[in-house]
């Protein structure tokens, strides 16, 4: 049965726009596991029923390996494909361009100890070629935003996509945020196998 003071939580949060990750760092930087989520996973046809109702569906995913929970309006196939989720998926791609260029390791957004992006790597990331023209195509910044932190701060972070290492001003994905960073990385290998078919197709064609 849920827990009426825990579904409360729950759904102060889920309305906020937030992801409620399987994992929260405690003040060690470690990972503990979310009260909240397990409240949902153990008692999940009452969650799914109760924002049916309200005109919600909840995601709850990856589907065999649970890692993030999310609402959207029904008739949204997940959570990923809103225009505000579209515009996270879009920071986490300049986000992993970074990566890339520095040939930084995945630990650098996942080791709450060792990692973390901090205030410098941001505005490094800002001066990265075709970022700027990235962020204006993707109306990311707006009147209120001044910098590329501020953007990480209200797309990631407010909506728990990524999260404050305690004890340090630097920044790690949750698991929701890992999720949606192998998803992006995955449509990228994906995309360069077929542009290399491609290619490969159009030298056999000239070749012949």
């Amino acid at each position: 049965m849920a827990n009426y003071t825990l579904s409360k939580e729950i759904y102060s949060h889920l309305m906020n726009g937030k992801m409620l990750n399987k994992h929260l760092l405690d003040n060690a930087g470690d990972d503990t596991v979310n009260p909240l989520f397990i409240e949902i996973i153990d008692n999940k046809d009452e969650y799914v029923k109760q924002y049916k109702m309200s005109g919600y569906h909840l995601v709850i995913a990856p589907i065999n390996d649970p890692e993030y929970i999310c609402i959207v309006a029904t008739g949204t196939l997940d959570g990923t494909k809103t225009e505000l989720a579209m515009k996270a998926m879009t920071m986490l791609l300049v986000i992993g361009q970074y990566i890339n260029h520095h040939k930084f390791k995945l630990s650098k957004l996942t080791n709450a100890k060792s990692g973390g992006l901090t205030e410098d790597d941001f505005l490094k990331m800002a001066d990265m070629p075709h970022v700027k023209e990235i962020l204006e195509k993707s109306k990311l910044i707006t009147k209120g935003e001044r910098t590329l932190q501020d953007v990480v701060m209200k797309l990631l972070v407010h909506r728990d996509i990524m999260i404050e290492v305690p004890s340090k001003k630097a920044y790690i994905l949750t698991n929701a945020g890992h999720s949606f960073y192998q998803e992006i990385q995955r449509k990228f290998d994906t995309e360069s196998e077929l542009a290399n078919e491609e290619d490969n197709t159009t030298i056999d064609t000239q070749a012949s």
